[in-house]
């Protein structure tokens, strides 16, 4: 009988040595995309989660974490488990995002699991126009510097490099336009209110009538548009832009589990679905796999810093979080509570709800004033940049909290302190803002934020509550547009949810 207890441990444990890769995937995986859906790397994800059905019993599930350039898909990847479950789609666009901020993550906390394609950099203009090749398009730049506008998806994007290095090899100087997305800046040179987008040749295709390739970065013309002209050909030295889309895994991820994927992936890029998806797009099938796709990457590196500090970026200038936070907003809270209960204790104010939300709103104007200090700096040679608004709001914010204070003694002479003065309200919500700065990193901004201003309104005894419930939505909204939608900033979603 033990013989035969012992044979089952053993077989157990030699079956298990193996297991890993055997039971994985328990689970459907997620596939992280840091753009909206209908881009190109959110269809080259959704291709492979349907090419990926006839090969792994579990689903791919494609789920798009847009904001921030990136940094939230990543950090999404990054913050969860290392267990092969989550995947990000991983673009080239990654390299300059990473770069430009310095938020904890870097190029070296991903393992390089699989690149499935590549495509060339192309100059791209309207045929209707007057600037509609490469020897226009710099006889122009030259003739009206500074006039000449080019476009593409945002700024410090793949294809703003590659604009940037155009400029430098050729010697001109234009603007560029940045878009939300590669749709509206296609749009504006079909529009003519731009003369040159940089994108890929696939972004042509069904809008041939109105849009032409002056060039592309190949070192060979290409046999999809075998009358477009290279830039080498063009005396332009830029033989090999490209932009490049793969996966990416946490480092940590175990080994059984990379191999699983690796060869999950490998299958995917010799499927038939996958080489229709190839040849509709027109982009170049690759597949390359860990270190060979980590030389790509790294290749492009240097290339990137050197052409973001041309284009006027200050590389790694943010912080991952602001310094002395939790101390910085506590001091506020007492010293502003302090000051305030004095000043009313003297005048004989009652300290009431009034009181203590316009000294509230003083503290979190003065809070996000700090926070919005270790922003990302402006490029150079502009004003605007990611702190601009949250500063402008949290002056204005200041400046109505501190006249709502000044003025209500003269609009309340009569209220005086009764026995058993009401501080109750104050204490109450002092330790609510505690709270709720304890509780952004576990349950996530919006969520904390919403509940911390329904119960201040409580506090405040405020019993409409269809009122009160429409206030703290309108407030939600306004955060949303602005640090998501305008500014896309990576705001905390909690752990709990990671």
């Amino acid at each position: 009988m033990n013989k035969k207890i012992l044979l089952i441990l053993f077989l157990s444990l030699f079956i298990s040595s193996f297991g890993i890769s055997s039971d994985f995937p328990k689970k459907p995986i997620t596939i992280i995309v840091h753009t909206k859906p209908g881009g190109a790397v959110d269809l080259m994800a959704r291709t492979l989660s349907r090419v990926a059905d006839n090969y792994c019993d579990q689903p791919l599930v494609v789920v798009n974490k847009s904001g921030g350039g990136g940094i939230i898909a990543a950090a999404r990847l990054l913050s969860s488990r290392a267990d092969g479950y989550t995947v990000l789609a991983f673009p080239a666009t990654f390299i300059p995002t990473l770069q430009t901020t310095n938020i904890g993550i870097g190029l070296d906390d991903f393992h390089y699991l699989a690149c499935l394609t590549i495509s060339p950099e192309a100059i791209i203009t309207n045929p209707n126009s007057e600037i509609n090749t490469i020897e226009k398009i710099i006889a122009n730049a030259k003739e009206n510097p500074g006039k000449q506008k080019w476009c593409g998806p945002g700024t410090g994007s793949l294809d703003h490099l590659m604009a940037v290095k155009f400029w430098e090899k050729v010697g001109i100087k234009v603007k560029w336009i940045p878009y939300g997305g590669g749709s509206q800046a296609m749009g504006a040179v079909m529009g003519k209110h731009a003369d040159v987008y940089v994108g890929n040749p696939e972004d042509i295709l069904g809008r041939e009538e109105n849009l032409n390739i002056s060039a592309v970065s190949t070192e060979n013309r290409l046999e999809a548009f075998p009358e477009v002209p290279t830039l080498i050909e063009k005396g332009i030295d830029l033989p090999y832009e490209v932009m490049w889309r793969g996966f990416v895994l946490n480092k940590n991820t175990n080994k059984e589990v990379i191999v699983y994927l690796e060869e999950l992936f490998e299958k995917c890029s010799k499927d038939s679905i996958w080489l229709s998806y190839i040849n509709r797009t027109m982009v170049t099938p690759v597949f390359m796999k860990n270190e060979e796709f980590k030389n790509l990457v790294y290749k492009d590196v240097e290339s990137a810093r050197k052409y973001l500090k041309i284009a006027g970026f200050v590389l790694d200038a943010s912080s991952n979080k602001t310094p002395y936070l939790l101390t910085f907003i506590t001091s506020i809270l007492l010293l502003s509570f302090l000051f305030v209960y004095l000043i009313f204790r003297r005048k004989n104010i009652k300290i009431n709800g009034t009181i203590s939300i316009l000294t509230i709103s003083v503290i979190l104007a003065i809070s996000f004033y700090y926070i919005s200090s270790f922003f990302p700096a402006p490029r150079t040679g502009l004003f605007v940049g990611a702190a601009t608004i949250p500063k402008v709001w949290s002056i204005f914010l200041l400046i109505a909290s501190l006249i709502g204070l000044i003025s209500y003694p003269k609009n309340h002479k009569n209220e005086i302190t009764k026995k058993g003065e009401n501080v109750k309200s104050v204490v109450q919500l002092a330790f609510l803002i505690l709270a709720y700065i304890s509780l952004i990193s576990f349950i996530g901004f919006f969520i904390s934020t919403g509940l911390f201003l329904i119960a201040s309104m409580l506090i405040m005894k405020y019993n409409k509550y269809i009122i009160l419930f429409l206030i703290t939505a309108v407030v939600l909204l306004f955060m949303y547009f602005v640090f998501i939608k305008i500014l896309m900033v990576p705001l905390p979603i909690g752990s709990i949810f990671q």
